[in-house]
């Protein structure tokens, strides 16, 4: 299904363009932020693509750079110089691509991001829970689906960023991950201080919601700009059409959001084609008959009692790249496949 031949390191880049690169941004990193070595950094950053940078990171880390250090202060360093250049690079796809509904679900993130930081801007001017009585229940709808979001990163997690490592795309995501660890544990301890019944110490309670929301809101904001502007742009750069239809599957196996925006979901038109009535010489031309009748993106869904197996010789010698065969039954009374026109 995926293509495991990875790429190879940073192509297009000389050996001193590589070096130039490395120079800035550990120069930023150090603190070393002139309004000359900005200007460099930008003028550098708005000539690479996402790919690059993030194969770019994954050599600084092969190199002893420690993925904290990436994580914590790299991408952002290096983000703040070039975030205008990505975002006029971001390539957009429709949906239902994998991307697309990622994409839309931080924006909807995002909403609840900027709810959270108005919490929290109004609990520096409360002094008792009598006051924040108000504000309690938004507190709480917020938390929880923030939390919510962690079928969002496990679409990630267990279905794009493994056909990443296939392609040798492997420091990028696994940075990504150490985000969701850190955001995981601190989304799941503001619900539960905002859910707790057995309220005395307000100053406490203020504090850490404080300390949490704050952290919250600016780190998962930085994270989705990371995701949308340089990891799922190195995605839509490497993966093919046919790794795209399996991340896909893998993500509708897994499942979505209660926030995921429902008009996004609906899956390419599939034909349903039930071979059990009809006799066997009449099948593969009935089949054949709707799969010429498909456009690219629609699928035909085939029911038989019996495996389809040289059906799929078929197609692999007749229609070979024009094609993905998904199995979605196998027996033992009744096979299901999806063939998707590419």
């Amino acid at each position: 299904m995926m293509n495991n031949t990875p790429p190879g390191g940073l192509s297009g880049l000389t050996g001193d363009k590589k070096a130039e690169l490395k120079r800035l941004l550990r120069e930023l990193k150090a603190g070393r932020v002139s309004p000359e070595t900005k200007a460099e950094a930008k003028a550098f950053f708005a000539s690479v693509d996402a790919r690059t940078i993030g194969l770019l990171e994954q050599e600084l880390i092969q190199e002893g750079v420690s993925h904290e250090e990436v994580r914590a202060s790299l991408c952002d360093i290096h983000l703040e110089v070039m975030k205008d250049a990505l975002e006029e690079k971001r390539r957009t796809v429709a949906a239902p691509h994998p991307v697309h509904t990622l994409m839309e679900e931080h924006r909807v993130i995002q909403d609840y991001l900027r709810r959270l930081s108005g919490i929290v801007e109004k609990l520096k001017g409360i002094d008792g829970f009598p006051d924040f009585a108000s504000y309690q229940e938004e507190l709480i709808n917020t938390a929880h689906h923030l939390v919510e979001a962690e079928k969002h990163h496990q679409r990630e997690e267990d279905a794009l960023f493994p056909v990443l490592e296939a392609h040798g795309i492997v420091e990028p995501p696994r940075i990504m991950k150490l985000d969701h660890v850190e955001l995981r544990k601190r989304k799941k301890e503001l619900l539960e201080i905002a859910s707790r019944e057995d309220r005395t110490d307000f100053a406490s309670f203020k504090k850490k919601v404080t300390e949490l929301g704050s952290y919250i809101a600016g780190e998962l904001d930085g994270h989705i700009f990371k995701e949308d502007n340089i990891l799922y742009q190195m995605a839509l750069q490497a993966l093919t059409a046919e790794e795209w239809t399996w991340v896909k599957s893998e993500c509708d196996r897994i499942g979505y959001c209660c926030f995921t925006p429902q008009d996004i979901l609906e899956p390419p038109d599939i034909v349903e084609l039930d071979l059990r009535s009809l006799p066997p010489f009449e099948r593969h031309n009935r089949i054949f008959e709707v799969w010429e009748s498909l456009k690219p993106g629609q699928s035909l869904r085939i029911i038989n009692d019996h495996n389809p197996k040289p059906l799929h010789y078929q197609f692999e010698a007749e229609q070979k790249g024009k094609f993905v065969w998904t199995d979605e039954e196998r027996g033992p009374k009744d096979w299901k496949v999806r063939i998707t026109r590419l």
